[in-house]
């Protein structure tokens, strides 16, 4: 099985992890975390659980200041820049033509959402191909 974090990043985002007193987890995730990703604009964030939000298989890699992956283990609090990957490679089409600089997102676990984020590059779905 190919590594997902060795393909190239299909986006970067900035992404806003929530305290619990926000929603968020009680105990702070580590890097390579499987969260689930839903736009804003279909699944706003509210305190509630949101039963019918619509949820993709696009998942974080979190970095540090110099933009290298965060070791597991360390726990992960506060905002962060993050490569993004797009698990189910059959829906590339679908959210290359959604996700845009400047676009919000929430993470959820579940139907919870448990942080926030915001496109900040395009890279392997860049309509442009750079």
């Amino acid at each position: 099985m190919l590594d997902l974090y060795l393909t190239a990043p299909d986006f970067e985002a900035e992404i806003t992890i929530l305290a619990e007193k926000q929603s968020g987890r009680q105990t702070p995730p580590q890097n390579y975390v499987r969260w689930d990703f839903g736009y804003a604009e279909d699944n706003p964030l509210v305190l509630e659980r949101n039963l019918d939000a619509e949820i993709y298989m696009i998942w974080p890699n979190f970095l540090d200041g110099e933009g290298t992956p965060i070791q597991k283990g360390i726990p992960l609090v506060g905002t962060y820049k993050a490569c993004m990957h797009i698990l189910v490679r059959e829906m590339v089409d679908y959210h290359q033509k959604r996700i845009s600089v400047g676009m919000h997102f929430n993470c959820h676990e579940g139907s919870r959402v448990v942080a926030k984020g915001v496109v900040t590059q395009l890279r392997a779905i860049s309509r442009d191909g750079s």
